[in-house]
């Protein structure tokens, strides 16, 4: 049975979107996922080719949460796998928490891990080494195999990952002394229980509040994509497995592979959110990937409603106006269902199937959304239909030469969204 816990989370309940199929740096799939809401970032690593030598080269990129663009990269050589990473924002500055060589192999050469943790601040455009980190910057857990941080600014907690023999173990420090390169630990190191990860890929994993989730992946057995997400949350002060579910959010990617978990605190709002990635193809390319990150909700509906996404202008597309309110769109759940709601009015002129509007990036489906709604009255017809596709793209559907569109409603827009 699906729960709620102390964060408010329910893993099997609605979720939203930050951003969408972003293209990223390089060729490879996102490995891990961090937000600096403060300052308007997300941070995604990217593993560099294994056919590449040296291993263990991670490219870092910074996007615009507002507007799903790509704003900087930076350049990690002998850094590992990207397992899992954390944010930190400073002023105006953000400091990156990532795994750090030198690096080892697990499970064969094509993969390179990093043995220790450090954090260093975000510069655009710049290389950094491995080596170059003073060692009074890395930080080894025991076993020093597959690590990884995980930032909890709600909490101030830094939680590393680690292999101790075969058991994955998680243990949680004070964030403000880590920086300081003091360790000082907080609670009890958790162990991954025997089993948990039989027949599935660990994909990531952070940590809110004492509760860990962590994300795995279980490969179609004949096409291994898309296959099944799933996300398990534990208490890590009584280490017990609270739930588990399957990810739902974004079914509509193609290939759609579980990449990374973060947590984040809405600096209007004050909402702490749980984040996850998902990895697809770039369409028209010979695998170039892209990233796709949702969230999940944790303040509690008011009258029913969980807003999402609040009010937000879409672009109008060349040729159309605004009518007499401006035409927006938001984000709402209602009974464990989410809904695409649109308003406002637009003048145009429509003899054919067209473009009207493009939507914010928090509101871009992975499945189309359409509805009928009301447009000009012509020879008895008064309605068209607006139809929102996976890049954002509204369409109106119903105009022709001799029966042009030349205004529509979009009040009475509030479709299923996913």
């Amino acid at each position: 049975m699906a729960i709620t816990d102390i964060n408010g989370i329910n893993l099997s309940g609605v979720t939203g979107k930050l951003i969408q199929t972003v293209p990223l740096t390089k060729n490879p799939a996102p490995q891990a996922i961090a937000s600096d809401p403060v300052n308007g970032h997300v941070f995604v690593l990217q593993m560099e080719s294994a056919a590449k030598t040296p291993l263990g080269n991670m490219y870092l990129n910074r996007i615009d949460r507002n507007t799903g663009r790509l704003t900087g990269s930076m350049y990690l050589t002998g850094f590992g796998h990207g397992i899992s990473m954390g944010a930190e924002p400073v002023g105006t500055d953000t400091y990156l928490w990532t795994e750090v060589g030198p690096v080892s192999p697990n499970d064969g050469v094509s993969n390179a891990f990093g043995t220790a943790v450090t954090r260093f601040r975000f510069v655009d455009g710049a290389t950094l080494d491995q080596a170059d980190v003073p060692a009074a910057q890395k930080f080894c857990p025991p076993g020093g195999r597959s690590t990884g941080p995980s930032v909890d600014l709600a909490n101030n907690t830094l939680t590393i990952v680690y292999f101790k023999g075969s058991v994955r173990c998680f243990t949680r420090y004070d964030l403000a002394k880590a920086a300081q390169g003091e360790w000082v630990e907080i609670g009890s190191t958790f162990e991954l229980p025997a089993g948990a990860e039989t027949g599935l890929t660990f994909q990531g994993y952070t940590a809110l509040n004492g509760v860990l989730y962590v994300y795995q992946w279980k490969k179609d057995p004949v096409t291994t994509y898309p296959g099944t997400a799933y996300i398990t949350s534990y208490s890590l002060d009584s280490k017990t497995k609270l739930d588990s579910q399957v990810v739902t959010g974004a079914d509509g990617l193609e290939r759609r592979e579980p990449e990374g978990l973060a947590v984040e605190v809405d600096p209007k709002t004050g909402e702490t959110r749980l984040l996850f990635g998902f990895s697809d193809t770039v369409p028209g390319t010979t695998g170039r990937r892209n990233v796709t990150i949702g969230w999940y909700p944790t303040q509690p509906a008011v009258d029913g409603v969980k807003v999402l996404s609040d009010w937000e202008d879409l672009t109008l597309a060349t040729g159309v106006k605004a009518g007499a309110e401006a035409p927006r769109g938001r984000l709402v759940a209602l009974a464990d269902t989410t809904y695409l709601q649109l308003r406002g009015t637009l003048t145009c002129n429509l003899t054919g199937d067209a473009l009207i509007a493009t939507l914010p990036q928090r509101l871009w489906p992975t499945r189309p959304v359409r509805q009928n709604t009301p447009r000009n009255m012509y020879y008895g017809v008064g309605v068209c239909r607006v139809e929102a596709n996976k890049l954002g793209e509204l369409w109106a559907f119903g105009a022709s030469t001799d029966n042009a569109i030349s205004w529509i409603d979009l009040d009475c827009v509030s479709a299923a969204w996913r």
